[in-house]
């Protein structure tokens, strides 16, 4: 058995959130409800590990963990802050979101559109970045996300058929490429790389975001890997980002 098998093997499992993760997720939330003091300064963390009803330690990371996307800021002897900068902001490029999730958070009603399903054997360049054998088929969909009615991203996920480990009904194009990941894959996401560009929209583009051709488009290529580094997914997304804004947040390195 190969590395790449092994890999694929002990990926099988998908994994709930962590009690950290959940943590980080309720804390900011009440940052964003405007829960904590009008200074922006946060509860102490045995005060916070108290309210949640978890130990000093999981608060503490959870924090680190908010620290570190830029959300909070630490003044050494004063305590933890919002920071006020980015508490308005949304949609953030470097996070992995669902689309339903990053529309709703735009204030928008989300819907899909299942547009094609397809099994086709990969490109040499496709191959070579999931890791596969030319002849290994891959499932390709094609989905169409709204925001109130209106089109706004166009998204292409190609998915090895070796990782399928059970049959993906169309249905299911209704949910997020995580969610089809663990529940159909039993494949745990862990990270995404991103190649970020401008296109311009042809005419089956147009046609299907329902914009001008050749209007610049923002599109980004990506590899989903799971928690060990095993390709999962390779995707195309195109984004109509005069109704979906993307930030960025970007930090000393």
């Amino acid at each position: 058995m190969t590395n790449k098998d092994d890999r694929r093997q002990t990926s099988m499992l998908a994994k709930p959130k962590s009690i950290t993760q959940q943590i980080r997720e309720q804390i900011w939330e009440r940052v964003r409800r405007g829960e904590f003091d009008a200074s922006g300064r946060l509860p102490g963390e045995d005060q916070l590990a108290l309210e949640f009803n978890v130990s000093r330690a999981t608060i503490h990371s959870a924090l680190d963990q908010l620290v570190a996307q830029g959300l909070l800021i630490r003044r050494h002897g004063d305590g933890t802050y919002v920071n006020r900068h980015l508490i308005d902001i949304t949609t953030q490029l470097n996070t992995v979101w669902e689309f339903t999730q990053l529309i709703k958070a735009a204030g928008k009603e989300p819907s899909i559109r299942l547009l094609q399903r397809e099994r086709i054997l990969p490109t040499a360049s496709q191959a070579e970045a999931l890791e596969l054998s030319p002849d290994t088929a891959l499932i390709r969909f094609c989905r169409l996300f709204y925001a109130d009615q209106k089109p706004v991203i166009y998204s292409i996920n190609m998915i090895p058929e070796t990782i399928i480990r059970n049959p993906i009904p169309d249905e299911a194009a209704h949910s997020s490429i995580l969610y089809i990941l663990e529940r159909y894959c039993g494949q745990s996401f862990g990270y995404a790389i991103a190649d970020i560009s401008a296109v311009l929209l042809d005419e089956q583009l147009a046609a299907i975001l329902q914009s001008p051709p050749a209007v610049p488009l923002l599109c980004l290529n990506e590899i989903f890997y799971s928690s060990i580094g095993l390709p999962l997914v390779m995707a195309e997304n195109y984004y109509n980002d005069k109704v979906i804004r993307l930030n960025i947040v970007r930090a000393k390195p």
